[in-house]
């Protein structure tokens, strides 16, 4: 009964966190949801067994998420989450530790790429991003994630080597997805999160000017690799200016990367940059804390619902851009200066 309630809650947070008020609105998702919260919940594996027999020939929106530190959440802390974001994600599916699809819950972290946790175990934008995109869309979406600490794009994850971090992830997505197909879906790979750039901003002055060159060769190679010419691409800016002190020392090229970052924007379609300046850090004033994870993960599906016209439709409202107000509420959804199109309707709030 506890986990039912927390499901309830669990929806009704997102909800609140998108500022959403219109009892006219039609949900027959929500209702679906709601209803399926409220069966006994078992173990993890009987809810895969539930989740995957209703899978059969069913088309799903598959997302990839991959970067370095800041994507693994190599700093996030299991007791930092809120009790609604622990339980299963039945709208989630991930790809975890074993090569399983199962229900998306915490820790999903780590996994065989990452390397080392701060904490053990943790979780990274994943435990936000795909039931965020879920709930508005009333569709079921499935994760997979590819990520390893301290690694730069100039090298680790260029495709131009033929045993890079991109090639093995590459790897890792063809059999998640054969094994999605295995189970009954079609997959329909819809969008790619992408936070990397800390590395290539450290010491070498060649990695930074070359950051925006290797982004659009990733960029337009996984395309070409996914067969997705239009696949949509949403990435953070690195969180660092120059100016950043940080426990790991100075990263004298951040503003340079950052530029970068923003150049691939304005010169590839089908690309958002979002900032995470102001998303919350970690003593080290390097890495997310747990808050930060969860919001980098909120901001990602924003971004992707507007990219995608979700949000729009969902609202109902015509196709004119509004600018979000950030409340104070945990988590917050939008970070400052996210433009998304929609409306706020704050009447409910508090």
């Amino acid at each position: 009964m506890i986990d039912c309630f927390l499901a309830i809650v669990g929806i009704n947070w997102f909800l609140k966190d998108l500022m959403i008020h219109d009892p006219s609105l039609n949900l027959p998702f929500l209702e679906s949801m709601l209803d399926r919260s409220t069966q006994p919940l078992s173990s993890d594996a009987a809810i895969a067994d539930r989740n995957l027999e209703m899978s059969t020939s069913k088309n799903i929106k598959v997302f990839i998420l991959a970067g370095q530190s800041n994507m693994v959440g190599s700093l996030s802390n299991m007791e930092d989450l809120p009790s609604e974001m622990t339980v299963t994600q039945n709208n989630t599916l991930w790809y975890d530790r074993q090569n399983r699809w199962v229900p998306l819950k915490p820790p999903t972290e780590p996994l065989p790429s990452t390397g080392r946790m701060a904490y053990q175990v943790g979780f990274g934008p994943e435990i936000s991003v795909g039931v965020s995109i879920s709930t508005v869309i009333g569709e079921t979406v499935a994760l997979i994630k590819y990520s390893k600490n301290g690694t730069n794009l100039e090298i680790d994850w260029n495709p131009n080597y033929p045993n890079s971090l991109y090639h093995k992830m590459l790897v890792l997505v063809n059999e998640a997805i054969g094994d999605l197909s295995q189970l009954g879906y079609t997959p329909e790979i819809s969008g790619f999160f992408w936070m990397q750039g800390e590395s290539d901003a450290k010491s070498d002055f060649y990695m930074a000017n070359n950051y925006a060159l290797n982004l659009s060769n990733f960029i337009q190679t996984l395309r070409k690799d996914l067969n997705q010419p239009n696949l949509p691409f949403v990435y953070g800016l690195i969180p660092l200016t120059n100016q950043h002190q940080t426990s790991f020392g100075d990263f004298i090229y951040a503003d340079q990367v950052r530029e970068n970052q923003k150049l691939v924007a304005k010169n590839l379609s089908y690309t958002q940059t979002l900032s995470t300046l102001s998303l919350s850090k970690a003593e080290d004033n390097l890495h997310f804390d747990s808050q930060g994870y969860i919001n980098l993960g909120k901001n990602f599906a924003a971004k992707w619902l507007e990219m995608d016209g979700s949000l729009q439709n969902y609202l109902r409202e015509p196709a004119d851009r509004y600018q979000w107000t950030k409340i104070n509420t945990f988590p917050p959804i939008f970070t400052p200066n996210l433009a998304i199109y929609g409306r706020q309707c704050l009447s409910s709030l508090n």
